[in-house]
């Protein structure tokens, strides 16, 4: 990062400090009838506690949705929808411009931007949003807006950022036509930031030309969110956090009782996770927010109903650990189900655990009158009747678990701190694992590449041969094990019969980092801690080597507990981990010689007891 780059974070976080000491001196329990409160990990409506089952729902763009919207709306508050979330964005070039040259000038899109060039606003789609919040208010129903799209369907962050003079950060050659690093100057942009903080005036301090009320006096929004899916790669969080700490701010600077989320889709990793806690315990925002899609979000895993439970207990337990509300903002399920379990099925079972887990919000894609969509959910087609009677069930039983706390494991910040985990276990008879054994001073002196200090016995283990994995990914194959992320690797050394002396225990291995795919050159090293039959043997900082050259970790562990564990010949458990609190979280790479070098004799794990 430039130290230009470095200046502008640190002048954004202390403008949104100056802001929020401004903001929240006035005391924020005075709150205003009828408004959602935080309360703790749960919400509040006028001391009473408030769940609910939302939807995201089709009523902005479409001309046909527009006039479908009262329809809409009343039909889902049938089914027990209390609150709805839309877009409150949709940016295009302009009048007859030249945007027909990618799929931002969809033209369910340009029919009704909010806005058309960065000065050209559009008032029908903002009255639009009026009638949308007036129909809410009379479904006794309420509403999150959403500010910007991370996603360049609807214009946004690319389209700011071509406003800008970056016209580079939309590139089809890219997932979803966004370049990612080139994005990320959306968050630091002085352009891109003013042009954001226009649209969120022009949306808070508005007055609602259905009621007559300010956006900002009106109870019937339950809350802004700053961007749908705010994206962010491996070690650059922290100019994201930055941006939705000066964000927030201005909105509480201008509407100090609307609840504020920032409108991430979660984490993915370990690494990503304490990044996300951390900008969610900003004390400008009142709620944590995620979105899950089982079928199409890969990096997820949640592959079956077990781990679909998994996933929401331990978004649950990440909010929970800020003291903050969770709201599950997106759930999807194509109308085919996955992994043979039915549609209806998947979303009982959302509904179910996350009522259980004290989620406050459970929300899903997409609620619509259009029957042509794979995520929808129609209320005109009969076959999503069994969908719908979900929904109804979901709103009696988080009605019903409206005042219930949290399950007392999902409240111990030390839990649940690795989204996910995959793992392998042999058992420790297995011939397979068995180390070599050498014990003559030539060995040795072979092994060490020096004269040994005395005689020892030599394990030496190939990666391919750890008795036990677990990672958040991992794999492996002859010569090289991996894993992704926070995990461990463990060998065992069998015990042997017979007692001796033993002064010290050295254990050698060529290990590498795994690195994020992401990371694009800001990661070049892991910390790896050693374990020696759960005792912490220290750890290293393990920078990527550039062959040919190896390097060797070396620890020399006189421990008295590993020494007199070895000394009365007790099996040693010995693991190489990468803990979920390390400073670089990196993952874990084992094997028998660097990349592209490969050297006979190669022994990339070696334990030595002397």
């Amino acid at each position: 990062m430039s130290h230009t780059h470095s200046i502008i974070l640190a002048a954004l976080a202390l403008t949104a400090c100056a802001v929020i000491f401004f903001t929240l001196g006035d005391g924020r329990d005075a709150v205003p009838p009828g408004f959602v409160a935080p309360r703790g990990v749960r919400f509040e409506v006028d001391g009473r506690p408030f769940r609910f089952v939302g939807a995201n729902a089709a009523v902005v763009y479409g001309d046909d949705e527009r006039a479908r919207m009262p329809v809409t709306l009343r039909e889902s508050a049938r089914d027990g929808v209390r609150v709805i979330r839309v877009w409150a964005f949709g940016e295009v070039e302009g009048e007859g411009d030249g945007a027909d040259t990618n799929w931002k000038s969809s033209d369910w899109l340009r029919a009704n931007p909010f806005r058309r060039g960065p000065d050209g606003w559009n008032e029908a789609a903002f009255v639009n949003l009026d009638r949308v919040i007036a129909e809410a208010a009379r479904n006794n129903q309420r509403v999150q807006l959403c500010l910007v799209n991370w996603w360049p369907d609807t214009g946004g962050v690319t389209q700011y950022l071509s406003w800008a003079g970056v016209t580079d950060a939309y590139d089809a050659r890219h997932p979803h036509g966004v370049n990612v690093e080139r994005a990320m100057e959306f968050y630091s942009n002085e352009q891109t930031r003013r042009l954001y903080r226009e649209h969120v005036e022009r949306v808070v301090l508005r007055r609602n030309t259905v009621t007559g009320r300010l956006y900002r006096d009106d109870p019937t929004i339950m809350a802004y969110e700053l961007m749908n899916e705010a994206q962010s790669p491996t070690g650059r969080w922290a100019e994201r956090r930055a941006w939705v700490a000066e964000m927030s701010a201005f909105i509480k600077s201008l509407d100090p009782h609307h609840l504020v989320t920032p409108g991430t889709w979660g984490y993915r990793t370990a690494w990503e996770r304490r990044a996300w806690v951390e900008e969610h315990r900003l004390p400008t925002i009142d709620y944590c927010d995620v979105h899950v899609y089982p079928r199409d979000d890969h990096d997820s895993y949640v592959d079956s109903p077990d781990v679909l439970r998994e996933f929401i207990d331990n978004r649950a337990a990440a909010a929970f650990s800020v003291d903050k509300p969770l709201v599950i903002g997106e759930f999807g399920m194509t109308l085919a189900g996955f992994a043979g379990v039915s549609q209806a099925e998947w979303f009982r079972v959302y509904f179910e655990n996350a009522a259980r887990a004290g989620v406050s919000g459970a929300m899903f894609w997409i609620w619509t009158h259009a029957t042509e969509r794979d995520y929808g959910v129609s209320y005109v087609m009969p076959r999503d009747d069994a969908v719908r009677a979900e929904f109804a069930r979901a709103a009696k039983l988080f009605d019903a678990r409206a005042a219930d706390q949290p399950p007392a494991h999902l409240l111990d910040a030390g839990r649940h701190l690795v989204p996910r985990q995959f793992a392998f276990a042999r058992p420790e008879n297995d011939e397979t694992t068995r180390p070599a054994v050498k014990t003559s001073r030539e060995a040795d002196i072979r092994a060490t590449k020096r004269a040994p200090e005395t005689d020892g016995v030599i394990y030496q283990f190939l990666p391919e041969q750890a008795v036990r994995g677990r990672f958040e990914k991992l794999g492996g194959g002859a010569g090289y094990v991996w894993g992704a992320g926070v995990g461990f690797f463990e060998y065992v050394v069998p015990a042997r019969g017979g007692w001796r002396r033993v002064a010290e225990v050295t254990v050698r291995a060529h290990l590498q980092p795994d690195l994020p795919f992401d990371a694009n050159g800001r990661v070049m090293a892991t910390r790896v801690t050693l374990f020696v039959n759960g005792t912490d043997c220290g750890s290293r900082l393990v920078p990527v080597e550039k062959p040919p050259a190896a390097i060797i970790q070396e620890w020399r562990i006189d421990s008295w507990s590993v020494c007199f564990t070895a000394a009365r010949g007790e099996q040693l458990m010995v693991r190489f981990a990468v803990e979920p609190d390390a400073d670089l979280p990196a993952g874990l790479n084992i094997s028998n010689f660097p990349e592209g070098f490969d050297p006979r004799g190669a022994t990339p794990i070696e334990v030595i007891v002397r």
